[in-house]
């Protein structure tokens, strides 16, 4: 098969110094995504978990305690503190090993596990389309956690939804092993097939008393939500849109693609350095450059299916992933 390479030819990379079309309308809302509480098998209370979200420059926080949602009235009181709580729900296939478990991001109401029977690809599509159903965003969780499932069923799951391309959990192998891929691969494999998949990185945060590399610890993966203003609807209608990005420690100060051109710009931290990189269908990479900001310009007729995504890699391994984006003819 010819690569896109053939296809799409390349500028040279540049540094920027453009203004956002939407300076000062929108900003960069820091939140978490997946958080368990003493409500399942977390080890804190809802209170003190949000307080510690709240104390460490979050700006929101979804609670998606196993197959309940937890309530935030008494949790989120006080609409002018610069937190927003969201409700959710960790759903499970019941009987499902290994597990199959989706986020229902935004439901109000406790989504009693279904019981599908059926190939492990029809019991996660359908547990996504019942998520949907009941009003919420779902996200599908961890595929690697005891090797679940990858991409030939995930490519059965109606789009659009989030994926976890990151889980910083200690036990869900988000970066594969010489057998099974890494998430991001997926992710790939997934937009190369044409499905419109949301890139998520998140703490799945069950332990709050002790900080251990063995625990599934607070405060390592996040997302970044484009909103107008802090609050539950705007924040769920940018994760709806996937006008987010994913971040382990790298803050992006804006970025944009205009169906032939990827522009992007870092928020730099002082003496660190940063690797830019373009990536392409089924993964390929397009160009990688170092720097704070670069630009990227398709030219030529593209493949089908063909996207253009961002990664950023900076010198203490933090990284931050853009959505992909579908290049125009």
């Amino acid at each position: 098969m010819k690569c896109s390479l053939l296809y799409l030819g390349i500028l040279a990379l540049v540094c920027l110094a453009w203004d956002s079309a939407l300076a000062g309308n929108w900003f960069w809302a820091k939140g978490n995504l997946h958080t368990h509480t003493t409500n399942s098998d977390g080890d804190t209370p809802p209170k003190d978990v949000a307080e510690w979200y709240r104390n460490h420059g979050y700006q929101f926080l979804v609670i998606s305690d196993h197959n309940k949602v937890t309530d935030i009235a008494d949790l989120d009181a006080d609409p002018d503190d610069g937190f927003v709580l969201v409700p959710g729900e960790e759903v499970a296939v019941l009987g499902a090993k290994p597990p199959l478990e989706v986020n229902a991001i935004g439901i109000t109401e406790t989504l009693v596990p279904p019981h599908i029977p059926g190939t492990r690809s029809r019991s996660l599509a359908r547990l996504v389309d019942s998520i949907r159903s009941a009003g919420g965003i779902p996200m599908v969780n961890h595929p690697n956690f005891n090797w679940s499932f990858g991409h030939r069923e995930l490519l059965q799951v109606k789009a659009p939804y989030l994926l976890e391309v990151l889980n910083t959990h200690p036990y869900v192998n988000s970066f594969g092993n010489a057998a099974f891929l890494p998430v991001e691969q997926t992710w790939d494999i997934l937009l190369s097939k044409g499905k419109t998949v949301y890139a998520a990185a998140t703490d799945d945060a069950h332990h709050f008393k002790e900080m251990k590399p063995h625990l599934a610890n607070p405060g390592k993966a996040w997302v970044f939500a484009r909103v107008p203003e802090l609050s539950r609807e705007a924040i769920l209608a940018a994760l709806a849109r996937g006008d987010f990005y994913a971040s382990t420690g790298v803050e992006l100060e804006d970025y944009n693609f205009d169906g032939r051109e990827f522009k992007l710009r870092i928020k730099p931290k002082e003496g660190q350095r940063y690797l830019i990189r373009f990536v392409g269908r089924w993964g390929r990479i397009l160009r990688e450059t170092a720097g704070a900001s670069a630009s990227y310009r398709l030219i030529g007729k593209p493949e089908p299916d063909s996207y253009i995504r961002c990664k950023v890699i900076a010198g203490d391994g933090t990284v931050a992933w853009t959505q992909a984006y579908r290049v125009k003819d």
